[in-house]
């Protein structure tokens, strides 16, 4: 049996009287930078969630009023939120003694005076990185030989 398409949802007849904002999963999103399933979810526990055939509707107004109720306020500081984060001082030389033979992207940037996605690119080509539960290391005795074999 070949059906074709369904004509698209009327929304209007859905919003007529109704004083609340609405938007897709998609826009609210963006709107509030999260991610399109953490949003979803998001959506799903406020209950704000209107079902139409093929698409859904958020209402915004019950989204913001799920967070201002249950939803606690951030508080911390940038500052006090890079200070829990552990910062491992004089890293180049934690590394050339052996004490510290992985890095992550960051650390290797950092220690190798690049970018980021510079250091990512570099890692990959000496076959240096290794994923441990979610978490890329970077092997440094491996980045060190595949920079030295560029020797002039």
């Amino acid at each position: 049996m070949n059906r074709g398409k369904s004509p698209p949802v009327d929304l209007d007849k859905y919003l007529v009287g109704k004083e609340h904002r609405y938007c897709t999963y998609q826009d609210g999103a963006r709107l509030y930078s999260m991610a399109y399933w953490s949003f979803v979810t998001l959506a799903k526990e406020a209950k704000a969630n209107i079902k139409l055939r093929k698409t859904a509707l958020v209402d915004l107004d019950l989204i913001e009023q799920y967070i201002e109720q249950f939803c606690e306020e951030e508080n911390e500081s940038e500052e006090v939120f890079m200070a829990r984060r552990k910062k491992i001082e004089d890293l180049a030389e934690i590394v050339k003694e052996g004490k510290k033979k992985y890095v992550r992207y960051a650390e290797g940037a950092e220690l190798y005076s690049m970018g980021l996605h510079t250091f990512e690119s570099l890692a990959k080509e000496a076959k240096a990185t290794r994923k441990v539960k979610g978490v890329v290391l970077c092997n440094t005795e491996k980045i060190d030989a595949f920079i030295e074999s560029f020797d002039e």
